[in-house]
This record gives structure tokens, C-alpha cells and sequence, in this order.
């Protein structure tokens, strides 16, 4: 309380009390406020008072100090004096607490008006009972949620009929009302609303924690109708997921972004090197052999950088025999990792049997390729021979021809023993840029021969990449040859070397030659196609295959009268599977060839 004394007396009914006590008995007198300022007085004078006795009556409303009567007055007269003015102050202190009263009394009025213009607009349901139980307040929420009006629900007996028109359902709701009393949390009800449609709503129930005058019970709800649907459209969704993995053999692994195990499905049948809840709560090196947890280490570290799919390949030994699997590693929310493990065994084994069909099919162009090529120089000596055994006599100028043809049988089983040369692929980090640098080094001076002029170009002149040099240089050494014998007038040879998003390189060669037809484009690679009239194709087929050995691509764009631009993509980082499975397939053809 913090009132002041004006504000709590009628000021005039006193001064005109205290004014007719003074024209009775002539006694000086003032009222004083809390501040010691003179509200009123009478018979005050200077030289009178200060030879009298002074007297003070202090008044107080609930312990607050409002303010005396200061009277002076003979000694005799002092017991009236004080009757009178304490009397007064009575008079006051009631008049104060009547106003008081009539302030509070307003301002709770006030405040019931804001609390019920509060719940009434609040963006969530809130309803009220009185203690004979029926609705004395009813929301806007509730109204847009259910259709019903305030109107329609306040001071309705049969509201609860109409919310809950199901008997079973509403005598289990006021069941439950009794036994848990008035402090209940998130209990969700299927409300009927007045279009017929079923809500759920979550309420809650504090009033015993929050009692508000007037309200017996009062709760707050919530409409989670569209929550429970997706709810419930998740858990079905889940149950299918929970079908599709068991129907699939792949086995899915949860972990940590440090590689820890958190959680598995497997489908059935599915292998397991140990059994999976072994797995839980491990990293991959406390599991498999130290080699596979390296893979696995080192895809989980190239996902965190990257945030791109990453996928391992490797094998198990299981019931003793080896199986291959495919791990995809796919990188989730939260730092999660999901790690979907797929039995590739019967995969590589067609593949095994597809390389070997390959490789039985280039065995067979290329012995038929050999026979028809050493066919026609044969033929040529053979008839030359013959001619020597009937005509002895001037025989030296068949020499030369002779031995020109010998040299083409020996340049075509050269070409063709390259093939199944037996030095294994061994990769190094090397340079690209300097790589090219020595082959147009190696090939300028024919170049300029045939006036033909050569240009190197590159972003960067330290383009690192694991490779085997030799076999590259092979390449680039038969692509810019085809390039020279193509441009029989002379022009430019333009090499590009580019970057790409640091995982890779790409070449491009681009010649001013006489062009190749685009029906013969698609036939480049095989076996003894060439475009030369003394090819024998087995230059660029090679080229195709070493390429591919370093998991990279070849294409050819060409228009005849134009030129030819050769394009070459070499990844930076080589896959020791991969370069496995090119050795395997090149000991393979020349196991063929030598038997």
C-alpha cells in the first residue's frame, strides 16, 4: 500500500468538523500530511502557540504513517483536546479504509477483466468448470476447433454430451477426471466436434497449482489431430521399412561419425563375419581384419570431408572360403553415418566369367586378325620363292621386296606380343605436366619434319597423380603420332592439361588433321581396325586398355576436313582393386597367348 492523505479524506467534512470545534472552544489546531505540509488549520498564531503545551495525534491506515492533528492547548484542557482529535482521525482512518477498499476492489475487478480477456484470446483451448460442473468458460480456440460457441457450451448441462457423445468414452473420461483430481498432464482425448469430426486433443489440467477464483476445474488443450496423423503415417511407414529390410539381404549399420556402432538391421539370409550384436557399441578395427577396418576408416573420413557417398569394396573369409561385399557409406543428419552392407559374391563371380569370355573374344580378333595380316606378306614371299625355283637368273631386285615384307610380319608380331608383355602395373606419384613434357620432347623433332608444331598447356605445372609413367607415355606417344600422320599439310597440335575439382585430370588433344568419318569413330579399339592404310589398330587398342587399367576414360570427337580432338580423363587417386583386376585380366591374356 502506498496512499496519501488527500486522496484518502474528504477534506472539506473535515475541515468544516475541525473549524466548528475551533469556533467552540478557540483551541489552535492544524492537519499535517506525511510530508509535515499543513493540509488545513485554525487559530494559528506564532505568539500564541509558542507559550502553550502542543499535543500530536498521528493517524495510521494498515501500519502506514498519513499524516497528525497538532493541537495547542492549556494543560487542563489537553484530556478534551486529545478525545476530539483522536476521534477525527477515527473518522479518517475509516473514511481511508472505505476508499482503500473501493480501489482494491476495482482493481481486481480490472485485473478478473484482463485475466478473462487473456484466456479468452489465447491461441491454445481453455475451458473452465464451475464446482457443479458445468462449462464456464469457453475459449475463440475452442470455438475454431470444435464449432461449438461459447453460447452453446456455457452453462450447458448437456455439453459434455455433445464433446463426448460416445457413453463408454465420456463415463471413462469422468472416471478418470475423479481418480487423478485436478493435476493431470498431456492426456489426449477424441473430441467430437459439431461438423461430426473427431478431434485429438492434448490437455492439461493445472488448477490445483493455479487456482483461479470461480473455476473448480480449468485445463488447457491442445489440437495434435495433424500430429497424430503423421504419427501414425510414420509408424506405418516404419513397419514397411521394417518388411522391406527383412526381405533384403543387405545388412545397414548406424554409427557414430568416429565410426562407433549404434544400431543394425539385418535382412535375411545375411552373412555375418561375427555375429551382429557384436557389432554394437564397437568401431570396425575392434571387428574385422585390420585391412577392411582401414577401408572403412578411411571411407568415413573421406565422407566427413567430402559429404559425398562413399563406396568399399573387400573381402571376408567366411566358412572358409572368400566372399566379397560392397559397403555404401551415406552420410545423415546429426552426424550420423548409415553403412548399407551388400553380399557382391555371385556379382564378381559373373564378372570373373564375363572377363574371361572378353578375353577369349580378343584372343580369337586377334588371331584372326594375325592370321590375315602375316597371311598377305607370306603369300608375297611364297610366290617369290616359287618364281626363284623356275627363273634362277636375275633375282637380286625381288630381294628388297622380300625383306620389306619380312619386316611387316615382324612389326605386326611385335605389335601383337606387346600385348602380352609381362611386366606388372606398378604405380608411383608422378607429375602429369612433366609426363606429356618429355613425350612432345620425344615426338617434336619428327613433328617439325612434317611441319607440324606442338603446344603444351596446363593450369598448373605440379598436377600430382598415381600412375604407371611407362604405359602412359605409350599412350600419349600413339595418340600424337596418329595425330602427325593425320595432318599431311603441316598446321597445330594443341594440348591441354586441366584440373578438376582436385580428384582428377583431364586431357584433351587437338589436332588439324583430315578428320575421321563418324562411322568409323564407334569402331576405334578393336583389334586391327585402323584408319591408316598400313595400321594394324593394335597401337590404339592398347591405349583404350591401359587408360582403363587407371579407372579412365577415352573419347574421340572428330569431323572430317576439320580435325580430331582426343579427350583423356585419369582420376588422381588409383584403386588397388582395380588395378588388381586389370592384372588379373592382363596375366589372363597372357597366359592365353602363350599357350
Amino acid at each position: 500500500m502506498n496512499a496519501r492523505l488527500m486522496e484518502l479524506i474528504d477534506v472539506s467534512t473535515i475541515e468544516t468538523m475541525a473549524e466548528q470545534f475551533y469556533n467552540l472552544t478557540n483551541i489552535s489546531h492544524q492537519l499535517l500530511d506525511a510530508e509535515n505540509e499543513c493540509i488545513f488549520s485554525f487559530g494559528i498564531n506564532e505568539m500564541k502557540v509558542c507559550k502553550l503545551p502542543k499535543i500530536e495525534i498521528p493517524i495510521f491506515l494498515y501500519n502506514q504513517y498519513l499524516g497528525s492533528f497538532a493541537v495547542w492547548s492549556e494543560k487542563s484542557e489537553i484530556f478534551h483536546c486529545k478525545k476530539y482529535f483522536e476521534m477525527l482521525s477515527n473518522l479518517i482512518i475509516d473514511g481511508g479504509k472505505k476508499v482503500f477498499q473501493t480501489q482494491n476492489t476495482s482493481l481486481l475487478s480490472r485485473k478478473e477483466e484482463e485475466l478473462h480477456t487473456i484466456l479468452q484470446n489465447m491461441p491454445v483451448m481453455v475451458d473452465a468448470l464451475d464446482y457443479n460442473g458445468d462449462f464456464v468458460l469457453w475459449n475463440r480456440e475452442c470455438e475454431i476447433v470444435t464449432g461449438y460457441t461459447s453460447e452453446e457450451i456455457i452453462g450447458n448441462p448437456d455439453a459434455l454430451r455433445l464433446l463426448y457423445p460416445d457413453h463408454n468414452y465420456r463415463n471413462q473420461i469422468q472416471n478418470k477426471f475423479l481418480t487423478c483430481g485436478k493435476n493431470f498432464r498431456d492426456w489426449e482425448m477424441r473430441l467430437t466436434c459439431k461438423n461430426g469430426e473427431i478431434k485429438t486433443i492434448m490437455w492439461s489440467n493445472i488448477s490445483e497449482q493455479f487456482p483461479v477464483k470461480g473455476f473448480s476445474y480449468w485445463a488447457v488443450g491442445v489440437d495434435i489431430t495433424h500430429l497424430k496423423a503423421i504419427e501414425e503415417q510414420l509408424i506405418q511407414q516404419t513397419s514397411e521399412l521394417e518388411l522391406i529390410f527383412k526381405a533384403l539381404p543387405d545388412l545397414c549399420f548406424l554409427t557414430e561419425d568416429d565410426g562407433t556402432i549404434i544400431d543394425y538391421k539385418a535382412g535375411s539370409p545375411t552373412k555375418f563375419y561375427v555375429p551382429a550384436e557384436a557389432f554394437m557399441g564397437k568401431k570396425f578395427y575392434e571387428i574385422l581384419p585390420s585391412a577392411v577396418a582401414q577401408q572403412f576408416q578411411e571411407a568415413i573420413r573421406q565422407l566427413k570431408e567430402e559429404g559425398k557417398n562413399v563406396i568399399v569394396e573387400y573381402p571376408l573369409t567366411l566358412n572358409g572360403s572368400i566372399d566379397f561385399f560392397e559397403a555404401r557409406c551415406l552420410p545423415l543428419l546429426q552426424d550420423k553415418i548409415m553403412i548399407i552392407v551388400r553380399d557382391i559374391t555371385e556379382r564378381k563371380k559373373a564378372e570373373e566369367l564375363l572377363n574371361k569370355s572378353d578375353t577369349l573374344a580378343a584372343i580369337g580378333q586377334l588371331a584372326a586378325g594375325v592370321a590375315h595380316e602375316v597371311r598377305n606378306p607370306l603369300t608375297v614371299i611364297k610366290g617369290f620363292i616359287q618364281l626363284f625355283q623356275i627363273n634362277k637368273e636375275d633375282q637380286e631386285k625381288y630381294f628388297d621386296l622380300m625383306l620389306s615384307e619380312i619386316e611387316r610380319i615382324e612389326a605386326i608380331l611385335q605389335e601383337f606380343l606387346s600385348i602380352a608383355k609381362t611386366d606388372e602395373i606398378n604405380t608411383e606419384k608422378k607429375n602429369i605436366y612433366q609426363i606429356f613434357k618429355n613425350v612432345v620432347s620425344l615426338i617434336n623433332t619428327k613433328a617439325i619434319m612434317t611441319n607440324i608444331q606442338v603446344e603444351l598447356f596446363t593450369d598448373s605445372k605440379e598436377i600430382i597423380i598415381e600412375c604407371s609413367e611407362n604405359q602412359l607415355k605409350q599412350v600419349f606417344i600413339n595418340i600424337l603420332q596418329n595425330s602427325i600422320e593425320a595432318m599431311l599439310d603441316g598446321g597445330k597440335i594443341s594440348i591441354h592439361i586441366k584440373e578438376i575439382h582436385k580428384n582428377g585430370v583431364i586431357i584433351s588433344v587437338i589436332d588439324e588433321g583430315i578428320g575421321i568419318p563418324e562411322e568409323r569413330i564407334k569402331r576405334l579399339g578393336e583389334p586391327f581396325y585402323s584408319t591408316k592404310e598400313k595400321g594394324t589398330g593394335i597401337g590404339l587398342m592398347l591405349s583404350y586398355k591401359i587408360i582403363e587399367s587407371h579407372q579412365g576414360t577415352i573419347s574421340i570427337m572428330s569431323e572430317v576436313g576439320v580435325g580430331t580432338t582426343v579427350t583423356i580423363y585419369l582420376p588422381k587417386i588409383q584403386s588397388k582393386q582395380s588395378l588388381s583386376n586389370c592384372d588379373d585380366r592382363c596375366i589372363s591374356i597372357r597366359s592365353n597367348i602363350n599357350s
